[in-house]
């Protein structure tokens, strides 16, 4: 596992570089879009079955709301198509609209919690025991 310092710099390097794609993405035409083109929109796509099943979860445990959100097919199609540091966007774009959703927190808070020593135990965790597979 990476240091915690080396943790907080890849964070706010995402942090930074999510923030910058989604106000250039907010700022770009859409007139290089190709209809035929079949990935998965990360501006468009529907995330209420994820949050939902997030939330479901999270009346287990914050361990559990990770492993329900790292183990929905939706992370894998976006790592097979956009990338890691894509995907990585995705993810921090992800959990902080679902906190904003769900608590009614604003983006540094629901960021605050993704950030905290607590979460990112879980989300952690939850990885590992999603790459271990079942028992």
């Amino acid at each position: 596992m990476s240091s915690a310092n080396k943790q907080q710099k890849r964070t706010q390097r995402a942090k930074a570089k999510a923030k910058k794609n989604r106000i250039q993405r907010a700022a770009a035409p859409n007139d290089f879009l190709d209809p035929n083109d079949e990935r998965i929109d990360l501006e468009t796509v529907d995330l209420s079955e994820l949050f939902n099943l997030m939330e479901a979860a999270e009346k287990t445990s914050q361990q559990a709301l990770c492993a329900a959100f790292l183990g929905h097919p939706l992370l894998e199609l976006v790592l097979e198509q956009e990338g890691e540091e894509e995907a990585t966007d995705f993810i921090f774009t992800a959990l902080i609209e679902y906190r904003r959703l769900t608590q009614g927190v604003d983006e540094q808070t629901a960021l605050d919690w993704i950030e905290s020593p607590q979460f990112q135990a879980d989300y952690v965790a939850a990885s590992k025991a999603l790459a271990q597979g079942p028992a």
